[in-house]
């Protein structure tokens, strides 16, 4: 069985590193860092991403998606292309749920490319705001440090995955959800979920949380397959 692992905006694989030795199966991490480039892609979507891993990697029904934040979110456009079962994370299947700043994606794509929207500012203001004093805080900054220091076309590559429109109906749904009720980058989903506790990178915090139900649900998948 091939376990892909999809981290989310501004990541890379080492956002699972404290679930995935607990994980069967063979892991394949898809780094966006890596697979989105460093030229500008006005045209990309989750869906449009979802279908470029899906050639890459030749993704099959029988295979296992993982995706944190973002990374769930395009688990799910993956889903819709092949139907093969996945789980999200911190994540979410209706665009609203994300708790995004007050600007036009035009005006990010640009703000991001001047380093006006990811500095050091930003993050502190963001720490400050949301994230002191909580054991998550050193994790969100490593990965803002990410935005902050990474190739500016690849941060708004990223950003697209999460502001594009997909002009196809996304019907499918996660084979599992997995959220913290104190999640504030994405909302709490409507439909039943798996509740841990922490906020959005719970998967790192409270790792046991979020692997034992992956695992459990692994193997049930592995029996009835």
């Amino acid at each position: 069985m091939r376990v892909f692992l999809l981290p989310g905006f501004g990541e890379d694989e080492s956002i699972f590193d404290k679930i995935y030795p607990h994980i069967p199966g063979e892991k394949i991490f898809l780094n966006p860092w890596v697979l989105l480039g460093s030229q500008p892609r006005t045209e990309i979507n989750a869906l449009r991403y979802a279908r470029e891993l899906t050639n890459w990697y030749a993704i099959k029904q029988e295979d296992v998606i993982i995706g944190h934040s973002t990374g769930g979110w395009v688990a799910l456009h993956i889903k819709h292309i092949l139907n093969c079962p996945i789980i999200q994370i911190s994540s979410w299947t209706e665009r609203y749920k994300v708790v995004k700043p007050e600007t036009k994606p035009e005006l990010a794509y640009w703000l991001t490319k001047k380093g006006l929207l990811f500095n050091r500012l930003t993050k502190y203001l963001l720490i400050k705001k949301r994230y002191e004093s909580k054991p998550s805080a050193p994790v969100f900054a490593s990965v803002f440090d990410k935005l902050i220091k990474g190739n500016k076309n690849n941060v708004n590559n990223q950003l697209r995955l999460i502001f594009e429109d997909v002009n196809e109906p996304v019907t499918v749904e996660p084979d599992l959800r997995i959220h913290a009720r104190a999640d504030n980058i994405v909302q709490v989903p409507d439909q039943p979920f798996h509740e841990v506790p922490g906020d959005h990178f719970s998967l790192y915090i409270y790792p046991e949380k979020v692997y034992v139900p992956i695992v459990d649900f692994l193997a049930k998948y592995q029996t009835v397959k």
